[in-house]
């Protein structure tokens, strides 16, 4: 099912646009003659104080925020404002929005192509909306316009994790600490364990997908929150896997399974703490098998980001040793998120 019939879209902009150039053919200037005081007879050509505006307005549909919330936020002005693009994600590209009003959001724009089933991405849309917590990035609205589904969330400045540990000098660069890193790494696993918490309407407990530095947010005290949680039950499995390699669980990426767990979403935890610990992308350094030929070499020598300093502490070597129970190659081998935040809370 269609969210908007493309016919009806084709027609209300065609009647628009008719409209618009009758109006504009239509218009005729309006001569007024006028005498002055010596008697000469002057031409004014003047314009209609009040001209007939013709402005095309595509149909729209709020998904999740309700009628209030639209008002404050005007989706035809947010589908329609400039924006800055922040990124591309799975689930479609994140823009920066600067309102009239000065507040400042960010809007994904769900990609082409996902939206297969308009009723289905509406009843999750709203069941995520509706998930409320300091470790969740919120949504704010959600709404139709066009035929296009967008998604608002909150803007954090300080940006994702990923700018943070990669981003060039002078451009979103932080060298974190390994005590920042490691609050981080706290927060991310405490989003990932309350979403764990939680059953869908049908009973079945939920799962993130994958997790990496790009959905995980900074705030200005370095607190962190998890953002696009919504997008496993958007997008299909196999897009996902695709898209993220180098941070999926084997039984994914090597086709044991086609759905995503629990246990999986902690392989992929078990990632990001070494992105954390080294500084390495995962798309670009298979990140398992580096921490495995350090262990089978018995040296933890260079593993760490050296912007960290060169000393290796206990806690870092804690944290290296929670990592590896996370990448174990056997789904039942790994702990549970609880237990994982368990474990870096006493490390």
């Amino acid at each position: 099912m269609k969210p908007v019939g493309l016919a009806f879209i084709y027609t209300a902009l065609t009647l628009a646009l008719v409209v618009a150039f009758t109006v504009l053919i239509c218009i005729r200037a309006i001569k007024k003659k006028t005498k002055s005081s010596d008697g000469k007879v002057t031409t004014i050509t003047t314009t209609p104080i009040s001209l007939l505006e013709v402005k095309v307005t595509l149909p729209m549909k709020v998904i999740f925020g309700g009628i209030k919330v639209a008002e404050k936020f005007d989706p035809p002005e947010i589908a329609q404002i400039p924006k800055t693009r922040l990124g591309e994600g799975t689930l479609g590209t994140l823009f920066k929005v600067v309102l009239q009003c000065g507040s400042i959001i960010t809007i994904r724009k769900i990609r082409e192509g996902l939206i297969m089933n308009a009723s289905g991405l509406e009843l999750w849309i709203n069941f995520f909306g509706g998930m409320k917590d300091d470790w969740l990035l919120p949504i704010l609205f959600s709404f139709w316009y066009g035929g296009e589904a967008f998604i608002l969330y909150e803007y954090l400045i300080l940006g994702s994790l990923e700018e943070l540990l990669h981003g060039s000098e002078g451009v979103q660069f932080t060298p974190l600490n390994w005590e920042i890193r490691k609050k981080i790494a706290l927060y991310a696993a405490q989003a990932v364990a309350l979403i764990h918490s939680r059953v869908t309407k049908n009973g079945e407990p939920l799962i993130c997908g994958v997790i990496k530095a790009s959905n995980i947010l900074i705030r200005v005290d370095f607190s962190a929150c998890l953002s696009s949680y919504e997008t496993p039950y958007l997008v299909p499995p196999e897009m996902i896997i695709k898209r993220n390699l180098g941070r999926v669980a084997p039984e994914l990426k090597y086709h044991y399974q086609k759905t995503f767990t629990q246990k999986s979403d902690v392989y992929s935890f078990g990632i990001l703490l070494l992105e954390l610990i080294t500084g390495q992308r995962p798309s670009t350094t298979n990140l398992t098998a580096y921490l495995r030929e350090k262990k089978i070499k018995g040296t933890l020598d260079n593993l760490c980001d050296t912007k960290m300093g060169s000393e290796v502490n206990e806690s870092m070597v804690e944290m290296i040793e929670i990592a590896w129970s996370c990448l174990s190659c056997k789904p039942r081998d790994r702990p549970s998120m609880d237990d994982v935040v368990h474990m870096i809370q006493v490390s």
